[in-house]
């Protein structure tokens, strides 16, 4: 599914609004049927984050689009990624009583987490690249995580109306998921 050009835009300003705190940044999304469903395409703005993970996998010098167990793994963790989180917030917010909230949820967070992947490919661009150390490109990408963590709790407390703590504990509980989701396809294949 693949999502225009003007809605890549809009969704990335939206994003981007809610780092900076822009009171109208959940307007830029949209938060439609048809928004929902298309919000899955963001994947594919993920493209830069799995052939920089596939390039790290494989090693140095190593072609990075191969059709074995390595592209499968790192293709079905990201895709169980973008599925697991949606499946249950369907739990989560009946049992929060926030079930109108779960479309608007899903948009946001699915371009959320599709530009904080794209950006996480950054560090380890500049690894692959000889421009950072190991543990500087860890350093980088542990310093974009608590970013992408933040953002996610912005998102979950704008959009769900929970106090800091309880938006905390719902995106530690994502990231928990997706984290387990994309280990777990990384351990099965």
């Amino acid at each position: 599914m693949f999502v225009s050009a003007d809605e890549v835009t809009r969704s990335l300003r939206g994003t981007a609004g809610l780092i900076g705190r822009r009171p109208d940044a959940l307007r830029h999304f949209d938060v439609s049927e048809r928004g929902f469903w298309r919000s899955f395409g963001a994947i594919w703005l993920t493209a830069p984050a799995v052939t920089v993970a596939l390039a790290l996998e494989r090693g140095a010098g190593a072609a990075p689009f191969q059709l074995d167990h390595v592209t499968v793994s790192v293709v079905t963790g990201l895709v169980a990624g973008f599925l697991a989180v949606p499946l249950a917030m369907i739990a989560i917010l009946r049992r929060l009583d926030r079930r109108r909230a779960y479309v608007p949820f899903v948009v946001v967070t699915n371009w959320c987490l599709a530009a904080g992947l794209a950006v996480l490919a950054l560090p380890g661009s500049l690894l692959l690249l000889d421009l950072a150390t190991p543990g500087l490109a860890a350093l980088d990408a542990a310093a974009f995580l608590v970013v992408l963590l933040w953002l996610h709790a912005r998102a979950a407390r704008a959009i769900l109306g929970l106090p800091a703590p309880v938006a905390a504990l719902v995106t530690l509980a994502c990231f928990g998921l997706v984290a387990g989701m994309a280990g777990g396809a990384h351990a099965l294949v």
